[in-house]
């Protein structure tokens, strides 16, 4: 049995890597709490940063199939 990761998880996983590098720099800016609670809203924003980034996408790529659709009519 193979140990690699399918691409969409490898992509995920990347996604998820990049949204906490941004996380990090606007959290750790303005920090002033413990360890804990910092990896804590790092993880945080990064899972919102990210959902907000999905969810730009998927209004996106909707917006393409209404224009699409009323092209047809």
């Amino acid at each position: 049995m193979s140990n690699v990761l399918p691409e969409d998880e490898k992509d995920t996983i990347r996604d998820f890597h990049h949204w906490i590098v941004v996380a990090r720099r606007i959290v750790h800016d303005s920090f002033t709490g413990d360890d804990k609670e910092l990896q804590r809203m790092t993880l945080q924003t990064a899972e919102g940063l990210m959902l907000d980034h999905r969810l730009g996408a998927i209004e996106d790529h909707l917006a393409e199939i209404k224009t699409a659709l009323n092209d047809k009519e």
